[in-house]
């Protein structure tokens, strides 16, 4: 290195306070999330993405108005035949709707599944589904039309923020983590894109408010 290229690198190391090769530290990992949400709506963000793949939402002020939610979306859609319930929504008052309701996991002949979502990602729009006993996993594949319910307090910015709520003993277990982002669809076939390829044709959130 030249004499007046090294004069020149000392001044500027001078001027920043810093000696010769110093390592420029990064901002702690704790830091950088928050830094990169700087200034973000998390919910905002996650109407944006559910756009962009796909999936409609439907805001509610409490879980009681889901059973009357679900009902209007089948009509709306002419949807019949029996509606498969998380038990985790079991007691939610689907008597007054008419409709008809299986708990438990989803069968062949269910062509709605209701679920319940642990937490939603606002930068992805994914919903996090736990497999367990009260959300069984066939819910949220076997059906052609996936309503998930989603409390608004459980959504988070970004997916490093999920990992510690699925360590913390108060969320209880699951067999498995399951992250949906948007319905199933392919362009395999003629470059045309088909919703329903390998699992439901529709994701429909309502979320309590």
């Amino acid at each position: 290195m030249s004499s007046s290229r090294q004069a020149i690198l000392s001044d500027v190391r001078k001027a920043l306070g810093r000696e010769a090769h110093s390592v420029i530290e990064p901002h702690p990992f704790k830091e950088r999330i928050a830094l990169s949400q700087a200034g973000i709506d998390p919910y905002q963000q996650f109407l944006a993405r559910l756009e962009v793949t796909g999936v409609t939402l439907e805001a509610l002020a409490d879980i009681s108005q889901v059973p009357e939610a679900v009902a209007a979306f089948c009509t709306r859609h002419q949807l019949h035949g029996p509606l498969a319930v998380a038990p985790a929504l079991a007691s939610l008052p689907w008597q007054q709707t008419g409709l008809q309701t299986d708990v438990g996991t989803a069968q062949g002949h269910h062509p709605i599944g209701v679920a319940q979502a642990f937490a939603g990602i606002a930068a992805t729009g994914s919903l996090v589904m736990l497999a367990n006993a009260d959300n069984p996993a066939g819910l949220n594949f076997l059906p052609e039309y996936h309503l998930v319910v989603l409390d608004k307090s459980r959504l988070l910015g970004q997916l490093d923020q999920l990992w510690p709520l699925l360590s913390h003993p108060d969320e209880g277990t699951a067999q498995a983590v399951q992250l949906i982002t948007g319905p199933s669809s392919t362009a395999d076939i003629g470059g045309q894109l088909l919703y329903g390829a390998h699992g439901p044709r529709a994701v429909h959130i309502l979320l309590i408010d």
